[in-house]
């Protein structure tokens, strides 16, 4: 039987997320209206998906939440594996906007890595 789970979010960039789910390995399907969240058997209406790590995530957004985007899936792939894509996402997402928002400053960036224990670092310099 399966369940779609929705997760609220604090991602609200469009263009952004959809960079960083490329990025991370996920294929983008930009249709759009209705699409199939794994095996649910039925249509959720949802503005894109992104395919990857076995399974279909659904993005909407949210009318109750100021504009967030909403995850849904039918996380078939066990709490551990959700967490672990979930927050792929949204660290990735995090430093994309970080340095967005850094450039947009004057700033170029001058290392962008993450360390051995998971953490990004990103060095930033002012240019004059």
């Amino acid at each position: 039987m399966s369940h779609i789970t929705k997760v609220k979010t604090r991602l609200k960039d469009e263009d952004v997320l959809k960079f960083v789910l490329e990025k991370t390995g996920f294929k983008l399907n930009r249709r759009g209206s209705t699409s199939r969240i794994n095996g649910t058997g039925r249509d959720v209406t949802v503005e894109f998906t992104a395919a990857g790590d076995g399974q279909v995530i659904g993005f909407r957004r949210s009318k109750a939440d100021d504009d967030y985007f909403e995850i849904l899936a039918d996380w078939n792939v066990g709490k551990k594996k959700r967490e672990e894509i979930l927050n792929r996402i949204y660290q990735a997402y995090s430093s994309e906007k970080v340095i967005r928002s850094a450039r947009l400053k004057g700033y170029s960036v001058i290392t962008n890595r993450t360390n051995m224990n998971g953490q990004v670092e990103i060095v930033l310099r002012k240019v004059a």
